[in-house]
């Protein structure tokens, strides 16, 4: 009983701590058109007439897939030994800003085009602003359009490649590194022109001192 009732206090303590950190790492919002991150200090403008997801809706989502994961990883956890201890350890992206041409009702909302921003702890083969467009080269093997190629915006690098996966599904990846985080401009068309025009948002980027 008494195992069982620390088990419920750990949980309880994990879920609070994780999903105050996780406030901050997603903590901004979007006004007039612009998207304002208060944790990684960078402002980036919407293309004229789209819509982003409800910043209060964006926080609910990015918090309950957090908690998720980590009942899950809770739950397949290993007992701990004397001698060895299994660190419990979830890597769910961050949503910063979901926006499209029409509204975006939910996170998981596909429509196309969209703009997607995410930030993720950096882990294993996700540790260098070049990796998500190599995991995408190797895994999904699409038609790659441009790059991968580095480049800089504001002040920080960034790697970018194009890709096509069908005749009307165009993706450009943009990724830097901001201490434990990538960051992700996800972009996605379903023509290489709206994609090109998309792709010139992200280069007008402005990343603030702090």
């Amino acid at each position: 009983m008494l195992r069982r009732i620390v088990r419920i206090f750990l949980l309880f303590y994990a879920i609070t701590s994780l999903a105050g950190s996780q406030r901050s790492i997603d903590a901004g919002q979007t006004s007039a058109n612009v998207f304002e991150s208060t944790y990684f200090h960078f402002r980036y403008e919407l293309p004229n007439g789209w819509l982003a997801l409800d910043d209060r809706i964006r926080l609910a989502d990015n918090k309950k897939r957090y908690e998720t994961q980590l009942q899950e990883a809770l739950k397949n956890k290993k007992a701990n030994t004397p001698t060895q201890t299994t660190d419990i350890e979830v890597f769910p992206p961050y949503n910063l800003l979901i926006a499209g041409r029409t509204a975006v009702i939910s996170s998981d909302a596909g429509q196309i085009p969209r703009v997607e921003i995410h930030a993720i702890k950096r882990f294993n083969m996700m540790m260098e602003a070049g990796d998500p467009a190599k995991l995408i080269s190797q895994i999904m093997r699409p038609k790659i359009l441009r790059g991968p190629e580095d480049l800089t915006l504001s002040g920080h690098k960034f790697v970018r490649a194009d890709f096509q996966f069908k005749p009307d599904s165009f993706l450009s990846k943009f990724a830097t590194v901001d201490g434990d985080y990538l960051i992700e401009f996800d972009l996605r068309a379903d023509d290489e022109k709206d994609l090109g025009d998309l792709a010139k948002t992200v280069l007008a980027v402005q990343f603030s001192d702090h």
